[in-house]
């Protein structure tokens, strides 16, 4: 039986090389494809489905979360990947999205504060004293959040815990990478300022390796993102040196969906 650490680091190599351009990449093939795209048709139990980080938020105020997160835990036939570095990108960037009671609170002061200003500047003490009473209350409830957005994130963080692959790529290995990539304009992430998307993928890259070694067979991998950044998509078609790089890596044909997307597909 193959020792578990030589297989990973068989699969990290195999990421690291296939980034830094070491394989070749069907590049051509793939703008061909992307010019009479279709969405890849496989069952579900052939798909790898992986969430981007702000996807993590959205899906928990989307309409049909519980059923999508039963879904998913109870029924869905495929894998759930969820890249490493989405846990990061959603503390540091997402999860300030979701309201506190006293941010919702603020909003409605802001609301009343200049409904009061625009009638008379009489009243304009009452706004200081307002607003003084709101940084005490957001001091010591800041941190209640809105419960109903905070249980469903929490059922869909639990499903994660529970289900998908969570790879890290070492850092220092592919930070090269990085740089040059996004110098070259290779996508993902060279419309952004750091390298967090890129991280994202090369984790999601991880994970599919890592699938394939084990000998789980699949035909199609999701990526469920709200990013629409020309570094992903353009008009819902993947970048074609994304697909090659998926097709490189595992054979696999590879999308973006959104979140409404996702729910169709799996419940209706």
């Amino acid at each position: 039986m193959p020792d578990a650490l030589a297989v990973r680091g068989g699969c990290i190599d195999q990421v690291c090389a296939l980034l830094d351009r070491k394989v070749d990449i069907s590049a051509l093939s793939s703008l061909s494809g992307a010019l009479k795209f279709e969405p890849p048709n496989c069952d579900l139990a052939q798909t790898v489905i992986a969430f981007d980080a702000n996807v993590v938020l959205r899906l928990s105020k989307h309409t049909k979360c519980d059923d999508i997160v039963d879904y998913l835990r109870a029924e869905f036939p495929g894998h759930l990947v969820l890249p490493g570095q989405v846990i990061q990108e959603f503390w540091n960037n997402q999860f300030l999205a979701i309201d506190s009671i006293s941010s919702s609170v603020q909003k409605k002061f802001k609301e009343l504060s200049e409904a009061i200003g625009s009638f008379d500047e009489r009243f304009a003490d009452y706004s200081i004293r307002f607003q003084s009473l709101m940084d005490e209350f957001n001091e010591n409830y800041g941190y209640v959040f809105d419960e109903q957005t905070a249980r469903k994130t929490k059922l869909f963080v639990d499903l994660l815990l529970e289900k998908a692959r969570v790879p890290f790529v070492p850092r220092t290995l592919i930070a090269a990478s990085a740089e040059v990539r996004k110098k070259s304009k290779t996508p993902p992430g060279f419309k952004d300022g750091g390298d967090g998307d890129f991280f994202v993928w090369a984790d999601l890259l991880l994970a599919l390796a890592e699938l394939k070694s084990e000998d789980v067979r699949y035909e199609r991998v999701t990526l469920v993102t709200l990013d629409k950044k020309i570094d992903w998509s353009r008009g819902g078609i993947p970048h074609p040196i994304l697909s090659a790089e998926i097709h490189a890596i595992c054979g696999a044909k590879f999308e973006t969906v959104t979140v409404d997307t996702l729910a169709r597909r799996l419940l209706d």
